[in-house]
């Protein structure tokens, strides 16, 4: 089997390690739309990109929440770092693999930059396995990456094939050459994660390319007893509470320099100190539930047990959750700013923009909270995704 050395410096030291880099080139992946090659040199020499990729592999193989933590730390920095560092960090899937596969895919060496997406296209038997096609928006870092993790319902004469929990579901893990890129992604925040949107048309998909979402890892060891349902999400919550975190720290610095009315700076104002207290509490709450959810899931595996629906439940409230801090401290920050938010040149403005982008992904809607109550009632979830 493949085998890399590991990174030298710790996980939990990348964020600062990194940081003059990504904030040397924070302004030109803006300008780029995409994060520039001199950036992602240093984030795949750091390993960044094998958070939760096997040790073997070269990877530090970490637990959900301490994986959480360091994208959070990130998402303080930049946003659109963060997201891809996320949306590539899929090194898990070389547990549910097969080994020939993993010696395709890992050949070229420890980074094979897998972006992933979980909107669904179609995938039909065929020869030796099947064929993929169909469309999928918002694949963050596609132009970065090697390969593209796409989920797909398979089919059979046109109809989903049933499972006994339903329909059956793969992700397909294809070259980044087998498809096509359109450039879609013109928005107002994030803009440097190239989330761009696919395009695959009776791709050719082995067999053992495939992964199905209840798929048993052939590494018996924690991180790879979490489900992989369970090992996405998380990360986007990571990012918008470390951008709401980074937010509160810049508008604490211009509350600094910044003068009110009567000339003394704004962090003298009684007013001021109690917003900022407000928002800061709300923030790390959120922060540290995050973190106690995702250890739920880490003991479980750890102890070698499946998670409960409690437990599970209980990551879905706080992704939600996550969601839902991160906007209100957002737009408080926003607020105090006053009108120097409004220029492009604003940090503030960027980090506003970028957390409410980032907050609209769809794992963190506050429509997970019916599902989390049921968790939380004793009603049984009766949901594939919990």
């Amino acid at each position: 089997m493949l085998s890399y050395p590991q990174p030298a410096q710790a996980a939990e030291d990348l964020p600062e390690l990194l940081r003059p880099i990504i904030e040397e080139y924070r302004g030109q992946a803006q300008e780029m739309r995409r994060l520039p090659d001199g950036l992602l040199d240093h984030l795949r020499a750091c390993g960044a990109f094998r958070l939760n990729t096997p040790r073997e592999l070269g990877g530090y193989e970490l637990p959900l929440a301490r994986t959480a933590a360091v994208i959070e730390r990130l998402a303080r920095i930049d946003g659109s770092t963060a997201w891809v560092v996320w949306n590539l960090n899929t090194g898990f899937t070389a547990a549910l693999l097969t080994e020939a596969s993993v010696e395709r895919v890992w050949a070229d060496g420890p980074d094979p930059m897998i972006a992933h997406s979980s909107q669904p296209g179609r995938l039909t038997p065929g020869d030796n396995g099947f064929r993929l096609s169909g469309e999928w928006k918002l694949v963050s870092g596609v132009d970065t990456a090697r390969w593209l993790g796409l989920l797909a319902l398979v089919l059979d004469d046109g109809q989903p094939r049933m499972t006994e929990t339903g329909p059956e579901w793969r992700f397909c893990l294809v070259p980044r050459a087998s498809v096509t890129v359109r450039d879609t992604w013109h928005s107002t925040g994030m803009r440097a994660t190239n989330s761009n949107t696919v395009m695959a048309e009776d791709v050719p998909v082995a067999a053992d390319m495939t992964v199905s979402p209840n798929a048993v890892s052939r590494i018996d060891r924690p991180l790879y007893r979490v489900p992989v349902i369970n090992q996405i999400p998380s990360g986007s919550a990571a990012i918008v509470l470390g951008l709401a975190r980074g937010a509160i720290d810049e508008m604490a610095a211009l509350s600094r320099a910044k003068t009110g009315p009567d000339g003394a700076p704004l962090a003298q104002q009684p007013g001021i100190q109690a917003a900022f207290g407000r928002a800061a509490a709300r923030a790390d709450a959120a922060r540290e539930l995050l973190l106690a959810a995702l250890r739920g899931l880490d003991a479980a595996a750890a102890a070698g047990r499946p998670a409960t629906e409690v437990e599970r439940g209980a990551v879905r409230g706080a992704l939600s959750h996550a969601g839902e801090t991160a906007r209100e401290v957002l737009t408080s920050m926003y607020e105090l700013g006053g009108s120097s938010v409004l220029y492009e040149s604003s940090r503030l403005g960027q980090l506003f923009r970028d957390g409410h982008t980032a907050a609209q992904h769809i794992a963190l809607s506050a429509a997970h909270y019916e599902l989390a109550g049921r968790t939380v009632l004793g009603i049984p979830a009766a949901d594939p995704t919990l």
